[in-house]
């Protein structure tokens, strides 16, 4: 029993260092320079519960300019699938879609399709009218806050922030049927690498319903390299109990 407490603990001790080390800002910035330049195009991430336990890997692709209904939008897209390692335990994927418009950078309609095996699928389309603070799902039509995001287009908006003149945050998010706040913090930080200055934004951030319901609150942090545009390379959820963390792994 003794052996089995030790060999316990020691594989305890062994996970929270490798989960540090496999989620250093330096580490994944240098992982991601020995690939090659940082680009602005598409990016991809990894998936982890925790730190260490792998789930799947994700999806951003550039904002594509297009015309949605005669009116100038970004097309912003993402999507995400888990690995084929933890299949018979889940298996999954997720498409994301977001229309915005050019000029307020507030979306016009978001799409959602989640396919779980064993699950209904779930697929969703939000329209917004940002003029009338309403947004219709399902032919049900409800009020939101103005500058209403959805959660492309609220990282969109958090990418082209000067952090720099902005400490403090707060965006509104309805994709569904409550009104969320975003709301966090900023900090100037910095990474040293190779002798080699990369500027940071640290993002903190808490999500509950505008409604104040105590039940529903979740938290986010993340890790912006402030010279390559806000690229997140860092994103860490805690909600329900469980940490998720999101690493970018490759710049394409």
């Amino acid at each position: 029993m003794k052996k089995i407490i030790i060999s316990i603990l020691l594989l305890a001790v062994f996970l929270v260092f490798w989960a540090r080390y496999n989620n250093d800002p330096g580490n994944i910035l240098s992982n991601l320079l020995k690939r090659g330049d940082l680009r602005q195009g598409e990016l991809v991430y990894g998936i982890s519960l925790f730190g260490f336990i792998p789930l799947g890997e994700a999806i951003f692709k550039e904002a594509k300019e297009e015309e949605l209904n005669g009116r100038k939008v970004y097309h912003l897209s993402a999507s995400a699938k888990s690995l084929k390692i933890i299949a018979p335990f889940l298996s999954g994927t997720v498409n994301l879609d977001s229309y915005i418009d050019r000029e307020s950078l507030n979306p016009l309609v978001f799409k959602q399709e989640i396919f779980v095996r064993g699950k209904n699928d779930l697929i969703r389309e939000a329209s917004y009218d940002q003029a009338q603070g309403v947004m219709t799902l399902a032919g049900v039509r409800r009020q939101v806050l103005p500058n209403t995001q959805d959660h492309l287009s609220a990282i969109y908006n958090l990418r082209r922030m000067d952090f720099d003149k902005l400490k403090d945050y707060d965006i509104n998010i309805n994709t569904n049927q409550k009104n969320y706040s975003l709301k966090g913090k900023s900090q100037a930080g910095q990474i040293a690498l190779k002798g080699k200055i990369y500027k940071t934004t640290f993002l903190e951030a808490s999500i509950s319903r505008r409604d104040k319901n105590p039940y529903h609150k979740s938290t986010m942090s993340m890790l912006l390299l402030k010279d390559e545009g806000n690229l997140p390379i860092m994103i860490k959820a805690f909600a329900s109990g469980a940490v998720i963390n999101v690493k970018l792994i490759e710049t394409r």
